[in-house]
């Protein structure tokens, strides 16, 4: 019962961003609290990661994992994965991973960019597809 709960808010809290246009992004009490993602923008993980904007002390990122190329993550806060159609497909279930972290970091992007296959959140430097992190 939880975690349906857990769901409902997260999602009317992302309904609510969107409505109001902004969509704040980057460590809530328990990362992984809750398997809520949103395929078609992958930023509403990053503000539940984010507890909807009341910390914004860590690096976050998420990323459909067909779309890493390369990674490295340190100082590792939490992490997790879950299963989802990707957006604007009508079958194939695909994996997403996020990393929530306080140190260095580097992510290498493969694949056609936007929302719908990673987003990240911190004190970053982004060069093409590769984001360098930078301790927060």
């Amino acid at each position: 019962m939880k975690k349906r709960t857990t769901q409902r808010v997260a999602a009317r809290a992302v309904a609510a961003l969107a409505v109001a246009g902004t969509l704040a992004v980057a460590v809530p009490q328990s990362a992984s609290a809750s398997d809520f993602l949103n395929p078609c923008d992958l930023r509403s993980k990053i503000s539940e990661l984010q507890g909807w904007g009341s910390d914004t002390s860590s690096n976050i990122i998420v990323f459909k994992a067909t779309a890493q190329r390369s990674s490295h993550f340190d100082g590792v806060v939490a992490q997790g994965s879950a299963k989802a159609i990707p957006c604007g497909v009508a079958f194939g279930v695909k994996e997403y991973r996020w990393v929530v972290f306080k140190g260095d970091g580097e992510f290498v992007h493969k694949g056609d960019g936007g929302f719908r296959n990673w987003a990240y959140y911190g004190n970053t430097d982004r060069f093409g597809e590769k984001v360098v992190f930078h301790r927060r």
